[in-house]
């Protein structure tokens, strides 16, 4: 999947201008390099230990595994959190690519969605006004879109909602049906829940402030801006570390995607 969104070119050049991909990107790549770090490490000091640990009497006259409980006492703790460490940031990196994807989405809806700042005729003003040109004066449409793009990034297990959960089952439903999935609709539910939780995604989009003297021309669409915030779960045992606690016990780690469309 994340293939197939890095070879779409309107993504890609949008993924490069935006100042908060690369940051964040770098920042859960960090983390993973220093995961690996720590497991070279882990495995370094094991391999010299090793022989000095066997070498204790008390160890070497035993010969009921005595030797190979020790090594696993040693390294079990160290080992099982240097492995969530690994899988929670290549979780993030993925996660990375598929939020700046959900604000690229949400940045083209609302580019066809949101109604010119100035109409470039009276009828236009009118027309608009009544709500007949098919445009819209918020981003209803957009932060859908957003959501929707972010079932991807969402826990597969039940994350209990904060808010009001409700999804759109229709298009789910539709989503399921045309990609062949329908059997595993239950588990995209479960994700939907997780997206379309009004806890979990902030979403501000409009004209980017940069090209806001192009808003005041009559007709024109200046270039969109989309920020979005999204609330990445934190596996657990790694929340006091990683993440921010949440109402209900779990955590969060949040990753602010921005990305201007022109």
């Amino acid at each position: 999947m994340i293939a197939s969104l890095l070879t779409d070119p309107a993504f890609a050049n949008a993924l490069m201008s935006s100042p908060t991909f690369v940051k964040t990107l770098a920042a859960d790549a960090a983390l993973f390099g220093a995961g690996l770090c720590a497991s070279l490490g882990l495995y370094q000091f094991v391999r010299f230990f090793r022989p000095a640990i066997r070498s204790q009497k008390s160890i070497h006259r035993d010969e009921c595994g005595s030797a190979l409980a020790a090594d696993l006492v040693l390294v079990m703790v160290p080992a099982i959190t240097i492995m969530l460490i690994l899988v929670q940031s290549l979780w993030l990196m993925r996660e990375t690519v598929i939020v700046h994807y959900a604000a690229f989405t949400a940045a083209r809806s609302a580019r066809v969605n949101i109604c010119p700042s100035m109409p470039e005729s009276l009828q236009a003003f009118t027309l608009q006004s009544m709500g007949k040109l098919g445009c819209r004066g918020d981003g209803g449409r957009a932060e859908q879109a957003a959501r929707l793009a972010l079932i991807s990034a969402s826990p597969p297990w039940e994350v209990p909602c904060l808010g009001n959960c409700r999804i759109p089952e229709k298009t789910l439903r539709a989503i399921a049906d045309e990609t062949g999935t329908g059997d595993l609709y239950p588990a995209l539910e479960v994700q939907a829940r997780y997206a379309f939780d009004p806890q979990n995604v902030a979403l501000s989009v409009g004209p980017d402030p940069k090209y806001l003297a192009l808003a005041l021309k009559p007709g024109l669409t200046p270039p969109i801006r989309a920020r979005l915030t999204f609330r990445h779960y934190v596996i657990y045992g790694l929340g006091r570390a990683f993440g921010q606690k949440r109402s209900d016990g779990y955590y969060y780690k949040e990753t602010v995607a921005e990305v201007t469309l022109l």
